[in-house]
Formats: structure tokens, sequence, C-alpha cells
């Protein structure tokens, strides 16, 4: 008894959830899955592509500061007389410097860029991968609501066909 009403209920909540959505044909609903898994599929790829950026701007942002806090230990060492001397005292800067010159001339940058319109723009990516967690997280509540949906839809179409089955195999 229970399970009768509860599958009536759920049929109820299915159909009133295809009549506010305005699904009339299976195929309707279908397409509309497939659209909203593709939009997710869409938002989690530019969730990567976001996050990849960010870090690789990170170790920009890190290096650009790094090279710009040792460029003046590294000027006087390059300027010394006694480079030996000076490279002793201050081998952990100068070791320093060169990683990073070697590391920002690896990545094809030959002019050091602008460190407050990196860390700006870092910042509107931050936002940006906060309203793109924001839509992913609608659109996968959507498919996963749509699913549930499909799955009541196709288990109510089977209960009307097993009896068809029944028939057939009573007749024979």
């Amino acid at each position: 008894q229970w399970a009768k009403i509860h599958n009536l209920k759920q049929a109820a909540k299915t159909l009133n959830f295809l009549t506010e959505h305005k699904i009339e044909q299976y195929a309707d609903l279908t397409a509309k899955i497939a659209e909203i898994t593709a939009a997710n599929e869409q938002t989690a790829d530019s969730i990567k592509a976001v996050e990849k950026r960010l870090a690789d701007m990170a170790v920009l942002i890190k290096n650009v500061k790094t090279y710009q806090k040792t460029k003046p230990v590294y000027d006087a060492y390059r300027k010394a007389r006694n480079k030996g001397s000076y490279r002793a005292d201050h081998e952990q800067a100068i070791i320093l410097h060169e990683a990073v010159a070697k590391a920002l001339q690896v990545a094809g940058i030959k002019t050091l860029p602008n460190l407050t319109s990196l860390q700006a723009e870092y910042e509107q990516l931050q936002l940006q991968k906060e309203t793109l967690y924001t839509d992913y997280g609608k659109l996968k509540k959507q498919v996963k609501e749509y699913d549930v949906i499909k799955r009541n839809i196709d288990s109510i179409l089977r209960q009307d066909k097993e009896p068809e089955y029944n028939k057939e195999a009573t007749r024979e």
C-alpha cells in the first residue's frame, strides 16, 4: 500500500515538473537533459581552464616579486670588484635571482610585467572562478533533478508495458 502511494506521489511530482517546464514529449526531455549536461561539462571545462590560469599566474607573480626583490643584490654583485667574496656573502639571493631570471626567460617573458596589473587580473580570475563554481553547482543540481524525472518516466513507462509482456507470456 505504501509503495503504491509513494509511486503515485512520484508520478504526480514528475507530471507537475514536466508541466512547469513545458515538456510534452519524451524527446524534449532527453534533449533538455543533453543540453543541461553539455552546459555542465562546458562549465567544468571553464573552471579547469581558469584554475590552470590562476596557478600559472600565481607562479608568475611569485617570480616577478622575487626578481624585483633580488635584483638590487644581483646588480651589486655584477658591479662588485671582488665577485667571489660578494657572492659568498649574498649567495642565496644571487642564486634565487638567477633561477627566477631563467624561469622568466623560459616562460618567454622579455620585459617584466606590471605586478599590480597581474594581481588585478588574478583577483578578476578568482571572481570568475567563484561565479563559475556557483553556475556549476546550479547546473549539477539541474542535471540531477532532470535525471530523477527521466528515471521516474522510464519507470512509469515500463510499468505500463509490463502487463503486455505478461499477456503475451500467458497466451503461449
